[in-house]
């Protein structure tokens, strides 16, 4: 009688597993849960060997991914250059995650030039690394973002139209991801772009705080540049 509660305490195990947000959390989760269900399966007898059998290979595998997310985890060191970077604006992200996902960016540079036009579907999604650019809406410069912010980031979160010109204010370097590798990384990815998600929210946040600690109103714009919540 006892025994049947290996039973609810190996589903509630993998309940929790189901919950978890981290895959090496999932994975660990998940060797508990059909450990305890095969120690169960164990004692009941020969006829439920079977059970046993599956279940300690599902443990073999999860163990095996275990390992194997720990020794990525551990192997990945952030170049110096980056760290800063990472720290500063990505640390939701995983260091081997942020790194894919940098990586995955293009750099490039341009001077005096339109990065986003008012009304079209961004192609990127910019993020600033020097440089500066002013959001302007009918003429009207709405707010001007700096190193480390996003720009389009509101259009391609959203799927709706930008509502502001961005240009560039001289020479400006950026890391930009292609609109449709975003959207690939959406798809095959969820885990990954709720993280990039939570990343871009927090720079949302950032530029609302600066535009409502300026005295007109103005700041904090990116992609769609409206004056009360600036984004793409």
């Amino acid at each position: 009688m006892y025994t049947l509660y290996l039973v609810h305490l190996g589903y509630l195990l993998q309940l929790f597993a189901l919950l978890a947000r981290d895959v090496l959390w999932l994975r660990g989760i998940l060797v508990a849960a059909q450990s305890v269900l095969a120690v169960y399966a164990w004692l009941q007898g020969a006829e439920y060997l079977p059970y046993v059998f599956w279940n300690a290979l599902f443990v073999a595998i999860n163990l095996y991914w275990v390992v194997r997310l720990l020794r990525e985890r551990a192997a990945v060191m952030l170049p110096e250059a980056l760290r800063p970077t990472y720290e500063k604006h990505f640390a939701a992200l995983a260091p081997p995650e942020f790194l894919r996902l940098w990586h995955e960016g293009r750099r490039g540079s341009v001077s005096d030039t339109q990065l986003v036009r008012e009304g079209t579907m961004p192609d990127a999604l910019y993020f600033l690394l020097s440089g500066e650019v002013a959001v302007r809406s009918h003429g009207r410069e709405l707010a001007r973002l700096a190193p480390g912010d996003f720009v389009a980031e509101m259009s391609l979160l959203t799927g709706e139209r930008t509502t502001a010109d961005v240009h560039a204010l001289g020479q400006v370097e950026y890391v930009a991801w292609p609109a449709a590798a975003l959207a690939r990384l959406r798809t095959r990815n969820a885990m990954l772009w709720s993280k990039v998600q939570s990343v871009l929210g927090h720079n949302l946040v950032e530029k609302i705080r600066r535009a409502a600690a300026q005295p007109q109103g103005g700041g904090g714009g990116s992609g769609s540049g409206a004056p009360v919540a600036p984004g793409a």
